[in-house]
């Protein structure tokens, strides 16, 4: 239905002429529970979160456990970040034996922490390092494909993408993802859907958007505004899978049906499963709060539920409140018949 540019698709990404809905990496939120929940509600594509090239590099071992991938199905992809294009090339050889579809720099991340290494969205105020680190990736990759992720430049003042967009394509990137915000903007203000359609007008490749979709009409906007081959959702899909289907409605011209609360109970019952059968019972539990939160975020009796919810230490817990609240269809109702999880435990 849309009227999307026709773009050069690489040969050794010809499964990417169909995907169209992807999840952004995020640090502390993209890991394999959550990209197989996603996945089973449309997304076509899901990333890791993004990782040091330096403490792969240095065989950091909490570094490599983000790298999860090993039989996953569908697609997805693992994203890089760093200042040093020799640990960058390294980590990318690394990586070449792991479970992947695509390999992605990071240029756009703002977090403090990661811009005053000199990494993510800083070199974008630094476009010969830029350059260096994309073409000793593409070199080290011997063949594999790399795509890149970047924002509209570092301020107001020194919007550079068309540019980066023009290096990242010429260096070899099957296909770029631009968040149409600076660095300093972080993720204030609005995106600038105006500088996504005018990279998609610049590049031969295939340009991902990014910022600011949040639902399905969003979604039909940005598409139609810039012409973008894809979207990628981030913030937007915390506890919000159903994102997804939102955007896939849109494709086909169909309406979506919002879930109901028991389905709402269900995949979040699920999400606990999966992720204490990953990261143990505590740090499990922790991990699926930030999801619940959003999830049930102005929906009638939400405090309540998400009050019970975050008082409970296990799993075992968790799932007995929301299994009650889903038997009961209302978590004003269902949460206050939890009393002991082992009396629901039949």
């Amino acid at each position: 239905m849309f009227d999307r540019k026709t773009v050069r698709i690489d040969e050794r990404i010809s499964w990417f002429s169909e995907v169209r809905h992807l999840l952004s990496p995020m640090s502390g939120v993209t890991d394999r529970p959550f990209r197989a929940i996603c996945r089973d509600h449309g997304a076509h594509m899901g990333f890791c979160e993004f990782t040091s090239a330096s403490g792969l590099y240095f065989e950091n071992e909490q570094t490599w456990k983000l790298i999860d991938t090993e039989g996953e199905p569908g697609r997805v992809g693992i994203q890089i970040f760093g200042q040093d294009p020799a640990h960058m090339a390294a980590a990318t050889r690394l990586l070449l034996a792991r479970r992947m579809d695509v390999l992605d720099i990071n240029f756009g991340c703002p977090a403090k922490k990661v811009v005053k290494k000199c990494g993510g969205s800083a070199l974008l105020a630094n476009v010969p390092l830029l350059e260096e680190i994309v073409r000793a990736v593409v070199e080290a990759a011997d063949g594999f494909p790399v795509s890149a992720k970047f924002r509209t430049g570092w301020d107001d003042a020194s919007l550079n993408y068309e540019e980066i967009g023009a290096l990242l394509q010429e260096a070899g990137c099957v296909w770029v993802t631009l968040h149409g915000r600076t660095r300093n903007q972080k993720y204030r203000g609005h995106a600038d859907w105006d500088t996504i359609a005018r990279l998609v007008d610049a590049l031969d490749i295939p340009v991902i958007g990014n910022g600011d979709v949040v639902d399905g009409d969003s979604y039909r906007a940005m598409t139609e505004h810039t012409r973008c081959h894809g979207v990628m959702v981030a913030r937007g899909a915390i506890g919000n899978p159903w994102l997804f289907q939102q955007m896939d409605a849109v494709d086909r011209s169909e309406a979506w049906v919002p879930p109901s609360f028991r389905a709402m109970c269900e995949v979040n019952r699920r999400h606990v499963e999966l992720e204490v059968q990953q990261r143990g019972e505590k740090t499990g539990c922790m991990v699926v709060r930030k999801h619940i939160a959003k999830c049930f975020k102005g929906y009638p009796g939400a405090a309540h539920l998400r009050k019970l919810l975050y008082a409970e230490e296990t799993s075992a817990g968790m799932i007995a409140v929301l299994d009650a609240a889903a038997r009961a269809g209302d978590p004003r109702l269902g949460a206050d018949l939890v009393r002991n999880p082992e009396d629901l435990a039949s």
